[in-house]
């Protein structure tokens, strides 16, 4: 979490990558617990999506991973 807010606070627009479908809001009445699924659940705390697109310059490009590093 504090990657993704960090990253977010320099204007990167990092998302999410995942949300596993039992945490959806359709799927709640199915009653799943998270924590049957260990390997899922670590994957969705841990995984985001960084910005790529057509538009991305190379200068975003290196603030991207410049500001990916200083969040480690």
């Amino acid at each position: 979490r504090a990657v993704f807010d960090r990253l977010r606070a320099a204007g990167i627009g990092v998302q999410v990558h995942y949300v596993p479908t039992y945490r959806l809001g359709a799927y709640a009445d199915l009653g799943l617990d998270p924590a049957s699924f260990p390997a899922t659940e670590a994957a969705y705390a841990q995984l985001l999506s960084l910005p790529m697109f057509p538009a991305l310059t190379d200068a975003d490009q290196v603030t991207v991973v410049e500001q990916l590093l200083a969040a480690r």
